[in-house]
């Protein structure tokens, strides 16, 4: 059966119409300068992807995250989902205030009624949910540009916020009700950041063969970009090109999932894993080094931690993969007995770097579709 959200409801943050009218028209509520990371968590919040959460955390939770991967009420939950804005000038936030969180053009989208301020030690916590205090580190080195003060309180979202890939965005009320119409009780996301290879296509395929499995929900993440990664829209269209040309039509479902990349390893994968459920997914596919960046994690460790927190996700483990020359096909090492002289690489970084090169882009890993969207022009942001 599909499982109920975590935490037994999904927590809808929205304003009724009459209450959305008074909100955009108010012009006496502060408004905060929120990192985008937090503007995309706001959303996400308001939409019921956070469940149980209702708003931004206050501290009892936030200590409770980083010192024990649980919230205040005990549920395991190992991400602080915290608003950190940069208070300018003489701008001061209390307990009882009403200010606004704005939109990526500046303006106010949803309502935040401050509950709680407090202090946040940033080192504490990126040593916490990231393992290192290295600014190489992508969030860690986010984390340094935000404020220190916490702002903890419910939301309320009062207009639409523009997203990165709207078309394919999906709530998880919508979901949940595409599942219940298509009669699927079991289904398992797979999330993704890049365009989608033959290793990646492999790893689908096989849990679509799955008895315990009745459909697919492909969620790639397409928040804020950093350098390197591929553009939203090259993304969306390569997997949209990818699932209606190789997959049945009756056993997918593609949406983009507009959030900040997590880089905490297996932190990162049980809130991923958590959030999924929200979404109606009672299976979580676990690759190699999931959410992990550089070599900050132990890339099984996402594997691992399924047996140490339940979250009421089946969690699919898979090795790593590749196309062994010998086989001639994508396998892993539960399946070729060839030594790695014949294995051919499908580091993302090595096809940004042929595409860089404009040159040939190997069939072997890429279906050709694919590989002619990621030929088209501009595919990375530089």
């Amino acid at each position: 059966m599909i499982p109920q959200p975590y935490g037994g409801k999904l927590v809808i943050r929205l304003a009724t119409e009459k209450e959305s009218k008074r909100l955009a028209e108010a012009t006496d509520i502060p408004v905060l300068d929120t990192p985008l990371d937090q503007v995309y968590d706001a959303h996400k919040i308001a939409i019921g992807a956070y469940s149980p959460l209702e708003g931004f955390m206050g501290q009892e939770d936030y200590l409770s995250v980083i010192h024990r991967n649980r919230l205040s009420n005990d549920l395991p939950w190992t991400m602080p989902i915290l608003l950190l804005p940069t208070l300018k000038g003489d701008m001061v936030v209390n307990a009882s205030d009403e200010v606004a969180i704005p939109d990526l053009s500046g303006k106010p989208f949803a309502l935040l009624k401050v509950e709680e301020v407090y202090r946040v030690n940033k080192s504490e916590f990126a040593q916490s949910v990231y393992g290192t205090v290295d600014n190489a580190h992508p969030n860690v080195a986010d984390l340094v540009l935000m404020g220190d003060t916490a702002i903890g309180g419910r939301i309320t979202a009062f207009r639409e916020l523009e997203l990165p890939a709207k078309s394919y965005e999906l709530t998880p009320s919508q979901t949940r009700e595409h599942f219940q119409k298509m009669g699927w009780k079991s289904v398992a996301a797979y999330q993704a950041r890049n365009p989608p290879h033959l290793a990646h296509e492999y790893i689908q395929r096989v849990t679509l063969e799955r008895d315990d499995v009745d459909a697919l929900f492909i969620q790639p993440i397409v928040g804020k970009l950093k350098k390197g990664d591929y553009r939203t829209d090259v993304i969306m269209r390569a997997y949209s090109e990818f699932v209606t040309n190789y997959y049945p039509s009756g056993r997918v479902l593609l949406g983009s999932f507009s959030i900040s990349m997590r880089y905490a390893g297996p932190k990162a994968v049980l809130f991923y894993a958590i959030v999924r459920r929200n979404y109606g997914c009672s299976h979580y596919i676990v690759g190699r080094d999931q959410a992990g960046v550089g070599s900050y994690y132990d890339p099984y460790a996402g594997h691992r931690i399924f047996d140490q927190y339940d979250v009421g996700v089946v969690p699919l483990r898979y090795h790593e993969t590749f196309y062994c020359k010998k086989c001639a096909t994508m396998v892993s090492e539960k399946t070729c007995p060839h030594s790695k002289e014949y294995r051919m690489s499908t580091s993302q970084t090595m096809i940004r770097q042929l595409i860089r090169e404009g040159k040939e882009l190997p069939r072997e890993i890429l279906r050709p579709e694919v590989a002619e969207i990621l030929r088209s022009g501009q595919v990375i942001n530089e």
